[in-house]
């Protein structure tokens, strides 16, 4: 990499499923896993931020995704700010790999190729989710990572999200365990009817149909054994809430609001939601991210 391209890169953190799109329907977070990198006589990977990694299974990741782009890896010095809650169901591996494969990308002085891009991230995630959503920003609805069969609709401008974040992890394979291998047809159907209204809700802003269209029989209940106060969360009923699911594979909850809405009061009767269960959550106002990832020069 010449001396005088150094470049920063952003992720945005995501939320998948939003009930019943599982492995297909995802959205944007305006909370993001940011990079810059300068040259140096050798590689080296640093992390600062809200949200540094307790072990090293972040930075594997993210040296596993650089090594798909070049297995040699860049002279470069790499500085990570993590902002995105890891373990959480906020697409913090997503997110991280995407970081990796941009920076390979960029330091080979490549011009970054989304649909390339989007081939090596839906491959390491094993679905295109969260994956598309940290690509591409706003809602993403996709059945692979092929141009083809994804469609990107704009982020909602005047809705955000309430992120509840309980302090504990749940790995997304130990999430994915607790779910049976069969279904029952009447779930499916229902399954089917509320995914199909997802999409048109989305796709056309007809918000009314959230609430409705969020709900789910095919994750979210065999998944409350190892949330507590999930459940309970799911249930709640106010006026100012849009819609409501769990996040990803968890532990943290989504919850719809409007923009222009109080939303605090509805913040802590979720936050009590868990506490009641014996877990101290946090909940975290956040604005949909219109923009996915961004990659700008840096002056040296």
């Amino acid at each position: 990499m010449p001396k005088h391209r150094a470049f920063a890169v952003s992720v945005p953190a995501s939320s998948a499923n939003l009930g019943p799109g599982f492995d297909a329907v995802g959205i944007a977070l305006d909370l993001r896993v940011r990079a810059s990198v300068e040259p140096a006589a050798r590689f080296s990977l640093h992390f600062g931020g809200t949200e540094v990694p307790s072990h090293d299974g972040y930075a594997d990741a993210i040296l596993a995704a650089m090594r798909r782009i070049d297995p040699k890896l860049p002279r470069v010095k790499m500085h990570v700010e993590n902002a995105i809650p890891l373990g959480k169901g906020l697409g913090s591996s997503a997110a991280g790999a995407l970081i990796g494969l941009a920076v390979a990308s960029q330091a080979r002085g490549e011009t970054l190729d989304r649909a390339m891009l989007a081939h090596h991230i839906c491959a390491i995630e094993g679905h295109p989710d969260n994956a598309l959503a940290a690509l591409y920003g706003g809602a993403v609805i996709a059945a692979s990572s092929h141009a083809d069969d994804c469609i990107r609709i704009e982020a909602p401008r005047d809705l955000c999200a309430l992120v509840v974040v309980p302090e504990f992890d749940l790995a997304t394979k130990e999430a994915r365990a607790l779910l049976p291998d069969r279904y029952d047809r009447k779930d499916m159907v229902y399954q089917a009817q509320r995914a199909s209204l997802l999409g048109a809700a989305l796709a056309s802003g007809s918000w009314k149909s959230l609430a409705c269209a969020m709900h789910d029989r095919l994750h979210q209940s065999y998944r409350a054994e190892r949330v507590p106060g999930l459940a309970a969360a799911l249930a709640v009923k106010a006026k100012e809430l849009v819609g409501i699911a769990l996040s990803g594979a968890g532990p943290s909850v989504l919850a719809i609001v409007r923009s222009d809405a109080p939303w605090r009061g509805i913040a802590r009767r979720l936050e009590a939601c868990f506490a009641d269960a014996g877990i101290p959550a946090r909940a975290h106002r956040l604005a949909f991210a219109s923009r996915g990832l961004l990659v700008r020069g840096l002056t040296s």
